[in-house]
């Protein structure tokens, strides 16, 4: 074998060997990052499960606090209506006592009518038997003696007209003792039965008093119960709200410190990735203009890019979200932080794909295209700050 066979076979060798440790030199540099990320990004996770299990206890304890709340009330709202009708029954219980006597005075009034009424009927009676027995002892000779005394026959008439007369009244005078007894007595009656159906309702008001009584005294109990039931739920729920704000304000600091971390050394400056890849057009540059709603002459912070609805709004860069919400002008925007002052605004979206503190890539798809906020048709308003200055985005951009 030639000396140049010889050193091509070495050099390959030696290529070989540079080229496994530049493999492995990528790997180890590879699973260095990864590990930097994990130490990152672990914590925010391990806090973010610390959260969530605070918020679920937080909202345990508040739906337990409710559920008290509403069964007080209920026991309450029912307390108030059993008072309320205890109220009604003592009220008529009271009016019912009243009547009642008023009945007893009837009653004793009627008692004593009826025993007058009496008294003159068996006195009228007395007369009428009297009077009877004279005209049947004397037959009719009594009229007669009247009637045949007469000494003209007008006077005659005259007697014959008084002697009926007087057998009328009499007649009259018995119907009418006879039928004031019967009115009495019937009067008497319907108070007796009267008040037999008063007192009758007056015991089943007196039952249903002391029923509602009763029931206002369990009410009272149950309520009482609730109430230290309502406060120790309350001091459960301030305290799990507590932990929950402690656990989010760790890992709101987590987060932030992982952000720091990680966005350090991130972006150096270049190309951001064309956010509305469905479009191309530019339908407002960045700069001074009138604005096409206000009509005034202001400053347009970004650039507007035609899109389609609904199309897909991607990340220039890597980074982190530090705003995904809805803005009155905006509508549904992003702003990214990319590190090293640099952050990206996506305005006008009809949906969100990310959440604050989200670690993002270039390119991924973070929203998608809309017309929210102030806006005339469905775009992409693309803005890109750096140390809080607004940039013209087109020197940015690839």
């Amino acid at each position: 074998m030639d000396k140049q066979k010889k050193d091509r076979i070495v050099k390959n060798k030696a290529k070989k060997r540079h080229d496994k440790k530049r493999i492995l030199a990528g790997i180890c540099a590879a699973a260095v990052a990864a590990l930097f990320l994990f130490s990152c990004l672990y914590p925010s996770l391990s806090m973010a499960a610390d959260v969530d299990s605070a918020k679920a206890a937080r909202d345990k304890a508040k739906e337990e606090l409710d559920a008290i709340k509403d069964n007080k009330a209920n026991l309450v709202s029912e307390y108030a209506n059993f008072d309320s009708q205890l109220t009604a029954v003592e009220d008529e219980v009271a009016t019912l006592i009243n009547a009642i006597d008023n009945t007893k005075d009837e009653i004793v009034k009627k008692e004593a009518e009826l025993s007058q009424a009496e008294a003159n009927a068996e006195a009228y009676e007395n007369d009428f038997k009297t009077r009877a027995r004279i005209m049947y002892e004397n037959g009719s000779a009594s009229y007669l003696e009247v009637l045949f005394g007469a000494k003209s026959f007008s006077d005659f008439l005259e007697r014959i007209e008084i002697i009926g007369s007087i057998v009328r009244y009499d007649k009259d005078v018995l119907d009418r003792y006879v039928e004031a007894r019967n009115i009495i007595e019937n009067a008497k009656t319907e108070k007796e039965e009267l008040l037999i159906s008063q007192r009758s309702r007056q015991n089943s008001l007196e039952y249903r008093q002391e029923e509602l009584k009763l029931l206002l005294e369990k009410q009272q109990v149950l309520i009482e119960k609730l109430s230290q039931d309502e406060k120790a739920a309350k001091k459960a729920y301030e305290a799990a709200e507590k932990k929950y704000e402690e656990e989010e304000r760790k890992a709101q600091e987590e987060i932030r410190r992982s952000q720091m971390s990680y966005l350090a050394s991130k972006y150096t400056g270049g190309k951001f990735a064309w956010p509305a890849p469905s479009g191309t057009r530019i339908t407002s540059p960045f700069g001074y203009r009138n604005h096409p709603l206000s009509h005034t002459y202001s400053l347009h912070r970004g650039i507007d890019i035609s899109t389609a609805y609904g199309s897909d709004i991607v990340a220039g860069e890597d980074g982190v979200v530090t705003i995904a919400k809805h803005n009155g002008s905006y509508g549904k925007y992003i702003v990214i932080n990319h590190g090293n002052g640099y952050t990206t605004l996506y305005a006008h979206n009809s949906q969100l794909l990310v959440s604050v503190g989200q670690t993002v890539k270039r390119g991924q798809v973070i929203a998608k295209a809309g017309s929210t906020g102030n806006s005339t048709g469905p775009h992409c308003h693309f803005e890109v700050s750096y140390n809080g200055e607004l940039q013209n985005p087109l020197n940015y951009l690839n």
